[in-house]
């Protein structure tokens, strides 16, 4: 949060510089401009005002005598307080292009000033300062100097077009620095999404086998029977058990019980169809949901354990596996489904192990 507040007083800061930049170069350019169309000297009495005070500003920012933020609000109480009922008067009132700089300096504010208080206060004195401007014009126009058509004319013809380039540059500072929080904050969101995915790609795994763990498998199977997607389509359960692995972990270490846990799961995800979901249940026990009917799963099963034999002769041990199958059926429950199957996979040890039961 501070490292926010941060970057957006650095972009404010830099806004403001290049607002104190503008008023050095749109007051030269009137002074010269106001000489070349024959106003009287006073005319430029207010823009090289405006010009000493926005250099000496941005010279204060760069050497850092005062805080930015003090320099800001002395600044704008000068364009609202001085520069501006200066202005108004002198160049004719209302008919002059006082009102395009109130804008300028309203859109200004508004970005500048991230107080809300002070940035409504500022807002409402300039209005303030604006209708008591016009309303002395309209019940005291002697106060006005008056000029001539022509020279009201020039100034406006080359005055109009200094502001509104102004003002497209001062909203393009702000349209960039949009665009870049909004590619920032895309490419935040863009992070989270994949540390989210990492989240929950780790809670949903097994750190040993790296396959989908008891959370992962007991949501498939609530949202299976949740969606009764085994109505419409073949599923078929089937719990596996490694015959005699304490032996294995006793005979030959912990190591080697890992790698065997490994190469089985491996052997799974190698055999059974691609959308399976197999997870390591338990210590020594995997389930998968398997989406195909039981007559399919079978030929899988048949292959997979010829590769268990193979394994269990490459790695010089005695690995078997006992299983138990069963396909989701109408009226089935959960509780009662993993009964079944549990029964059955307890009655492939009973025969033997190393075999599977359908059920």
């Amino acid at each position: 949060m501070q490292r926010d507040y941060e970057l957006n007083d650095n972009l404010e800061n830099q806004i403001f510089k290049i607002i104190l930049l503008f008023g050095i170069i749109i007051s030269l350019l009137n002074i010269v401009i106001n000489y070349l169309i024959g106003f009287s000297l006073i005319i430029n009495l207010k823009w090289i005002v405006m010009a000493g005070i926005s250099f000496f500003s941005l010279m204060f920012i760069r050497k850092e005598v005062f805080k930015v933020y003090y320099l800001k609000l002395g600044y704008y109480l000068f364009l609202i307080f001085i520069f501006l009922p200066f202005s108004w008067f002198q160049s004719g009132g209302s008919n002059n292009n006082s009102l395009s700089y109130i804008f300028l300096i309203l859109i200004s504010i508004t970005f500048l000033f991230k107080r809300f208080q002070l940035r409504n206060n500022l807002i409402f004195s300039l209005v303030a300062v604006f209708m008591l401007m016009f309303s002395l014009e309209y019940f005291y126009p002697e106060l006005l100097i008056s000029h001539s058509e022509e020279s009201q004319f020039y100034d406006k013809l080359v005055q109009t077009p200094i502001v509104l380039l102004a003002s497209y540059l001062l909203l393009l500072q702000f349209a960039n620095a949009y665009n870049q929080e909004k590619s920032k904050l895309g490419l935040s969101t863009k992070k989270l999404r994949l540390a989210n995915k990492k989240l929950k790609n780790l809670a949903n795994r097994d750190p040993l086998t790296k396959k989908y763990n008891r959370r992962a498998f007991d949501q498939e199977i609530r949202n299976i029977f949740k969606e009764q997607q085994h109505l419409d389509k073949a599923i078929t359960l089937i719990l596996f058990d490694i015959d005699n692995f304490k032996e294995i972990n006793d005979n030959y270490g912990h190591d080697i019980g890992d790698q065997v846990l490994i190469k089985l799961a491996a052997e799974l995800e190698r055999t059974l169809p691609q959308n399976s979901l197999i997870s390591r249940w338990g210590g020594d026990e995997f389930a998968v949901i398997c989406y195909k009917n039981e007559v399919e799963a079978q030929k899988n099963l048949d292959t997979y354990y010829q590769n268990v034999e193979k394994l269990s002769q490459r790695m010089d041990i005695s690995i078997t596996v006992s299983a138990g199958l069963s396909r989701l059926k109408k009226g089935d429950q959960i509780q009662p489904l993993f009964k079944r199957v549990d029964d059955i996979l307890y009655k492939s040890k009973e025969d033997g192990k190393a075999r599977y039961t359908v059920a």
